[in-house]
């Protein structure tokens, strides 16, 4: 069974990195706050890239970039 498709994994992280910026502005905005901004969007991106590593079975960046 070959490994998941690389170019997906990028076009997800891409897409929830993007989810991220969005979340951190909304919270800055809504808050007034930048750095509840800045560690709402953070604590995002980290929580999401880690869920989507562990659901595609990524540990790290493909074994080319190593």
């Amino acid at each position: 069974m070959a490994g998941p498709d690389p170019a997906r994994h990028r076009v997800l992280v891409t897409a929830l990195t993007g989810t991220g910026v969005t979340v951190g502005v909304a919270v800055a905005v809504f808050t007034s706050d930048v750095i509840m901004g800045v560690a709402a969007g953070a604590g995002f991106i980290a929580v999401a890239n880690q869920m989507a590593r562990l659901w595609t079975r990524h540990s790290g960046p493909p074994a080319a970039h190593r």
